[in-house]
């Protein structure tokens, strides 16, 4: 994954425009733009950026009425930049080792396009561990964490198992791309019939659903993705489904028994 997907907006003005504002009207400017640096371009490439230090140097220094200009020209920096093609964990790894907060993100005209930030960059590649790069649905691995961790929630656990059925067959006659849709199409039917607080996972073709609620909601839960997925299509293909559902402690008196149990029954 490329930093197309992770850009923010820069706050940023052409230098011609701003040659005659002092440090104080940059400032103001910044205000507006609820951000926490500024970049100069000159005919859209980033020549300079102003960061926090440089505020608080400002500030230290009450340099509100210098021109912005003589800033730049008795403080020169060489501006870093991130091409837009470039990997979300390079451009971390180059944030982190070179002890950066933010930098511009260009085209290959060298043109700014946007801004992206370490803080951010770690978000985005938690994202990428625990998340299903198709649908964005956690992942096994995640589920596998959250079950480790359950022991210590101390709540009621429903466990609901979704598996589409003749995937293989479909893909065959209609193409991986076709498919592909198909199964986004039911993970996000899927996602429409829980809340918000539920966890959902895809592992291939089967999907699995963590809720912390007792039997009688789990089992309306499970009910209302029948429902919804008995009326799921993309354009026009529809998929078979098995659904079951366990549940700690009123079915099951551990999450690997519960775990067997949904196996089983989508083996029977």
């Amino acid at each position: 994954m490329n930093l197309k997907h992770t850009l923010q907006t820069p706050c940023a003005k052409e230098i011609k425009d701003i040659s005659n504002n002092t440090l104080g009207d940059l400032m103001a400017y910044m205000y507006k733009c609820k951000s926490f640096s500024f970049y100069v371009t000159d005919n859209e490439v980033p020549i300079y950026i102003f960061t926090n230090t440089d505020f608080l140097e400002i500030f230290r220094k009450k340099a509100f009425n210098v021109k912005i200009i003589d800033y730049i020209n008795k403080f020169p920096k060489t501006v870093k930049k991130l091409n837009i093609n470039t990997n979300v964990l390079d451009a971390y790894y180059f944030l982190r080792s070179n002890k950066i907060n933010q930098l511009p993100v260009v085209n290959d005209e060298d043109k700014l396009v946007g801004e992206i930030s370490f803080e951010l960059l770690g978000l985005k590649i938690a994202d990428l561990v625990i998340k299903d790069p198709l649908t964005g649905l956690f992942n096994q691995k995640y589920f596998e964490v959250l079950l480790e961790e359950y022991n210590e929630f101390e709540k009621p656990m429903g466990l609901i198992y979704i598996e589409l059925k003749n995937i293989n067959i479909l893909e065959a006659f209609y193409g991986s791309d076709i498919i592909e849709n198909v199964i986004k199409t039911y993970a996000h039917a899927i996602k429409q019939s829980l809340r918000d607080i539920d966890f959902v996972f895809r592992m291939g073709y089967r999907f699995k659903v963590i809720t912390f609620n007792n039997l009688e909601i789990t089992d309306k839960i499970v009910n209302r993705i029948k429902n919804k997925l008995a009326n799921t299509e993309y354009n026009g293909v529809k998929s078979a489904f098995s659904i079951t559902f366990s549940h700690v402690p009123e079915l099951e008196d551990s999450v690997l028994t519960a775990i067997e149990s949904c196996e089983k029954k989508l083996l029977e």
